[in-house]
């Protein structure tokens, strides 16, 4: 590969990791997202970086393992988070709650565990 095309490549990586990080703050505020989930979702989840997954198939997973999940993203964890669930409370989030959790869940993606 050429050094223009080295270039190209790195630039291209820089760009979608800014555009990722520029995304999450326009999902919702990070800080406010990690209160909420010390506040409702820390007594049954780990929800700090680099936390463990489920132990067991009843424990439920981790925010790090969610994060990860090809599966998750914005519209799946707010489908998730406004859909009512045996195993989990019923939260009573605002719209404005789950984008922080949201966007929360979403900064612990590809941190190392």
């Amino acid at each position: 590969m050429t050094n223009i095309g080295r270039a190209v490549v790195v630039a291209a990586t820089l760009l979608a990791a800014g555009a990722e990080a520029q995304d999450l703050s326009e999902i919702g505020d990070i800080q406010s997202g990690r209160k909420l989930a010390v506040q409702d979702c820390r007594s049954c989840h780990h929800i700090g970086p680099g936390s463990p997954g489920p132990q067991t198939r009843k424990e439920p997973p981790s925010f790090y393992a969610i994060a990860n999940m090809a599966s998750t993203t914005p519209t799946s964890l707010y489908v998730f988070l406004h859909t009512s669930h045996p195993t989990m409370p019923n939260l009573r989030l605002d719209k404005k709650e789950s984008d922080d959790v949201i966007a929360y869940i979403l900064s612990l993606r590809r941190q190392t565990q």
